[in-house]
């Protein structure tokens, strides 16, 4: 069980291509759903910050194993590799299940909380209902994906996400353009098609899993308790911050949802392009964060020091570039997701703004990446919680709801949480207290 180090570049090209990849598919999914109808898009859109706290609760697990496994890599212990990859598994598809059902069973009363339109309701519930009830499937591939990172087997996970993406596409064309003669069944087919994939990409995933990290079977008989202690301590502080951003993001939401469907569908497509700005910064994160976990594991604090600064400057120059490429081809991205006047002009205003929320952002990305694997979890998550409430919440709902500047005020308001919350993690690292919390 032999893991690979590679160099920081070898580590996060593969994952910022399967980040674009992602990102692409999820825009050629609004793109095809655009050329259905806007008010699919909203459906969908406006339910889509709900669904992603699936993917964070998952990452609970995820986020926890990578970062025990890096260090135990980094200090050449295979018994507690194989004990973490095993107990990780079985955790998420328990909490999958868990989470599954909370979804399929009190989907109205959710989609009714987040201020949904009814008639967007309508359209989307079906899909709601596919997709939430049945996020087992993700929460497999997420746990799989964040045990080969932290092997340094990047690539395969690439090419198992180029797959499902690639499914994803097929399905989507089938069940909204009745691609092949299959029946046209609008957001309820992209449900389906989500799903499909996802089933079919766990499968692979464990496959793969398997056969690149030495894994067997004959390793889940042996549940260890103490290493699921060890998962949940470090999971649920490291993904309780991007839990809190998301709890802070469904509350924002259902201040947008309260503007109308063209705000909606404005803000789905806005998100989509921020997330691809976000791409390069997650990557350069994950890739640095696999490092810092192994040089810490191995006690060479001063390289990981260093390497986290690196990575940061290097995240805010590449955020700072593509936004106002993004900002200057603004007309020429949105006429690829609609061509609805009410929706485009709701969308122009918002691109100026998108340089000041996006550089602030890609502190937090990679320096909270680097202080969770270096064991500092708990300082991100109580500094995100008082930021994202005490500044975010307010401001979006002063600026965007109170002084009615619509979407500008929400991007302003989160914004000014990023951009605090990113200075504070920075004087957090060069303090070098995360040097004194190594789990192992």
């Amino acid at each position: 069980m032999k893991a690979r180090k590679q160099s920081l570049f070898a580590l996060t090209i593969p994952i910022f291509l399967e980040l674009m990849l992602i990102t692409v598919v999820g825009n050629v999914d609004t793109i095809m759903l655009g050329r259905f109808s806007d008010q699919a898009v909203g459906a969908v859109g406006g339910m889509s910050q709900i669904l992603t706290i699936q993917t964070v609760i998952l990452n609970f697990i995820s986020l926890g194993s990578s970062i025990l496994i890096a260090q135990y890599i980094g200090a050449n212990n295979e018994d507690g590799i194989k004990k973490t990859i095993s107990v990780s598994i079985i955790m998420n598809l328990l909490l999958g299940a868990i989470i599954g059902l909370i979804y399929f069973f009190c989907w109205k009363w959710i989609l009714i909380k987040i201020n949904l339109p009814p008639h967007l309701i309508d359209i989307g519930k079906i899909y709601f209902k596919m997709v939430g009830g049945l996020c087992i499937f993700q929460g497999v591939t997420l746990t799989c994906s964040a045990i080969m990172k932290s092997f340094g087997n990047t690539k395969q996970m690439l090419f198992v996400n180029v797959g499902i993406n690639l499914l994803n596409i097929l399905g989507n064309g089938m069940f909204i353009f009745g691609w092949f003669g299959a029946p046209i069944l609008g957001v309820n087919g992209v449900g389906l098609s989500t799903v499909i994939s996802r089933l079919i990409g766990a499968i692979v995933a464990i496959i793969v899993t398997m056969k690149y990290c030495n894994f067997k079977f004959s390793y889940f008989k042996k549940f260890s308790f103490k290493i699921a202690k060890h998962i949940l301590s470090i999971g649920i502080p490291t993904a309780g911050e991007y839990l809190s951003w998301s709890m802070a993001q469904v509350i924002i939401l259902a201040m947008v949802n309260t503007m109308g469907t063209i705000e909606i569908a404005a803000r789905t497509y806005l998100a989509l392009i921020s997330l691809f700005i976000m791409n390069f910064s997650i990557a350069l994160g994950n890739g640095t964060a696999i490092q810092v976990g192994q040089l810490v594991g191995a006690k060479e604090k001063e390289k990981a020091y260093t390497q986290c600064l690196n990575s940061a400057k290097l995240s805010f120059i590449a955020a700072a570039i593509v936004s106002i490429i993004v900002i200057l081809l603004k007309k020429e991205i949105m006429t690829m997701f609609t061509k609805d006047p009410a929706v485009l002009h709701a969308a122009y205003k918002v691109f100026a703004w998108m340089l000041l929320i996006e550089t602030g952002r890609t502190l937090n990305i990679v320096i909270i990446n680097s202080l969770n694997a270096s064991g500092d979890v708990k300082f991100p998550v109580t500094m995100g919680i008082i930021s994202m409430y005490g500044v975010a919440v307010p401001l979006c709902w002063l600026l965007g709801i109170k002084f009615q500047m619509g979407l500008i005020g929400i991007w302003l308001g989160n914004a000014a949480d990023e951009w605090l919350r990113g200075i504070i993690m920075l004087y957090r690292w060069k303090s070098k207290k995360w040097t004194k919390k190594s789990f192992i």
